[in-house]
C-alpha cells in the first residue's frame, strides 16, 4: 500500500463482547400541571458501548494523522467489520478448533445488523460526518479466543461499478 492509501484508511479493534444497538427506551413523564409527555432515551448500556467504540475510533484517527473529521470523497466511504464472538463454554471440545478456524460460525446474538448500527452510529462525528456517507459495507462474525470487533474504514478514490 502507498502512503497516500494508508492515509485514506483507519483500522481499529474494540476489545470485549460487542453488543448490538438496542431499541430506544420510552418513559412517560407527568408535569406538575398534569400534562404528560414521552421521554425517549438510549439504554445506558448502549451509551457506554458507544463511548467505548468512539474512544478507539478517535485514537485510530489521531494515529492516522487526522486531527478532526476525515474529508470523504464524493465516491463515499467503505467500512469492513469483523465481530469475534467468545466460544461458548457449552461447545464440545471437538468443535472448538473448527470454531477457531472459521469452519463453524456463530449463529446467535448479537445480530450483525445491530452490531453494524452500533459501530456506525458511534463513528458519527468522530470518523465521518454521518453514516449516510457510507456507500459500501461488509460485516462478518466468527468465533475467537478474545471477543472484539475489528473495523476498517476506507475513503474511496472512485466508485467501482459492476
Amino acid at each position: 500500500m502507498t502512503d497516500d492509501s494508508m492515509r485514506r484508511m483507519i483500522v481499529f479493534s474494540v476489545p470485549g463482547e460487542i453488543q448490538g444497538q438496542g431499541r430506544p427506551r420510552t418513559q412517560v413523564i407527568k408535569t406538575k400541571d398534569g400534562k404528560a409527555f414521552a421521554h425517549i432515551y438510549d439504554d445506558p448500556r448502549d451509551a457506554a458501548n458507544k463511548h467505548l467504540i468512539q474512544s478507539y475510533a478517535h485514537d485510530a484517527m489521531l494515529k492516522a494523522g487526522y486531527s478532526g473529521l476525515a474529508n470523504p470523497t464524493s465516491a463515499g466511504i467503505a467500512v469492513d467489520m469483523i465481530a469475534f464472538i467468545r466460544i461458548p463454554k457449552s461447545m464440545p471440545k471437538k468443535n472448538i478448533q473448527k470454531a477457531l478456524s472459521g469452519e463453524i460460525r456463530p449463529l446467535r446474538k448479537p445480530d450483525l445488523d445491530n452490531v453494524a448500527k452500533a459501530v456506525l452510529d458511534a463513528m458519527n462525528s468522530v470518523v465521518f460526518r454521518d453514516d449516510k456517507d457510507v456507500t459500501q459495507m461488509t460485516i462478518r462474525r466468527y468465533y475467537g479466543d478474545k471477543p472484539k470487533v475489528s473495523v476498517r474504514v476506507r475513503w474511496e478514490e472512485k466508485e467501482e461499478r459492476r
